[in-house]
């Protein structure tokens, strides 16, 4: 049987909870929920935007830890030596401007969960000096002498397939088998688009809560054409234009017009002179398919659609639409290559 849809917390982050509205994400919840009462490492793979730290977030808070630190790190933006500080930190003088010791992410994450994002990015000598850490649980502070043990949990991310860089040879086979004990692959939004209703309904909760301003309705084309675009950047793309349209709304309803061109674009393959017609495209077979659902009865096709009477008769002429009873039929040439504005 399966579970109804449910938001998983994910800490304290803004934005940090996870929708499950399909299988692929009840597995990938399953799963969590198998692996967070242990301390074996775990690798989330997915593409940029799926929730990869929302994800890690929800495992360190199910987790025995979750009353420890949870440290995040881009290993992208930490090469060489400001990788080597960063994670495992120095002692006073080890270097010009070492003023004063400072403990390391490695340190401040004892006890808790230590969330590598890119881990992909490391260099070869960052991936020697990270593996040495994970296999013996010590490690040594920049200019120090004294081995330092650290209890910690680490949670890898990657948008890359770490297994490829393993047989190009740019990433080291036995620090990947460390890092992939437990795999956890997040499909991307375009696969679970059944949740983009549930997204949007989150989402302007909390910028309700936030924004003290009411929710917006979304109109049952727009909605459509959110559930067939492609989302190349997935959740975190879905909850910036969510915000945008949040606050750009003065009319309580979100249209078809209200969404941006890309949103329109239904089909990387076609070519980008139809952006355009895209648009129209999918607002007129929206228009023709709900006068045939209420067999052209204009006030109930209005409020299926989330428009006024006179913005769908603006429509209707604007496309050449006319509709009899038991009849749909298209005026003149139906619809242009392209559309004129």
């Amino acid at each position: 049987m399966k579970s109804t849809p449910g938001v998983y917390k994910g800490g304290k982050a803004p934005f940090s909870d996870f929708i499950i509205a399909s299988d692929a994400m009840r597995a990938v919840m399953a799963t969590v929920g198998q692996v967070a009462p242990f301390s074996a490492t775990v690798l989330i793979t997915g593409e940029s935007g799926t929730g990869k730290e929302a994800l890690s977030r929800i495992i360190h808070a199910r987790s025995p830890r979750a009353e420890g630190p949870f440290v995040a790190v881009n290993c992208g933006s930490l090469q060489g030596h400001l990788f080597e500080d960063k994670l495992f930190g120095h002692e006073e003088g080890a270097f010009t401007g070492a003023v004063q010791a400072q403990p390391g992410l490695f340190e401040q994450a004892d006890g808790g969960t230590l969330y590598l994002d890119e881990v992909s990015e490391l260099s070869a000598q960052n991936q020697i000096d990270f593996l040495r850490v994970l296999e013996t649980g010590e490690l040594r502070r920049i200019g120090g002498k004294q081995l330092i043990r650290v209890d910690v949990r680490i949670v890898a991310a990657s948008t890359r397939d770490i297994a490829d860089l393993v047989s190009e040879g740019s990433f080291r086979q036995d620090l990947f088998y460390r890092l992939h004990v437990i795999p956890i692959p997040i499909p991307p939004l375009r696969e679970r688009s059944g949740a983009i209703p549930l997204l949007i309904d989150h989402f302007q909760e909390q910028l309700s809560h936030l924004y003290g301003k009411p929710k917006v309705a979304f109109s049952a084309a727009a909605m459509q054409v959110l559930a067939r675009y492609r989302w190349p950047g997935n959740v975190r793309e879905l909850r910036n234009l969510v915000e945008r349209l949040f606050i750009l709304n003065s009319t309580g309803t979100v249209d078809l017009e209200d969404l941006p061109p890309e949103c329109h674009d239904l089909s990387k393959d076609r070519p980008r002179s139809n952006l355009r017609n895209l648009c129209y495209t999918t607002e007129h077979r929206a228009i023709l398919d709900a006068l045939e659902r209420f067999n052209g009865n204009r006030d109930k096709v209005a409020a299926f659609l989330g428009i006024s009477p006179r913005t769908l008769r603006y429509k209707m002429s604007r496309y050449a639409i006319t509709f009899r009873r038991g009849q749909r039929r298209v005026n003149a040439h139906r619809l242009p290559e392209v559309l004129p504005h």
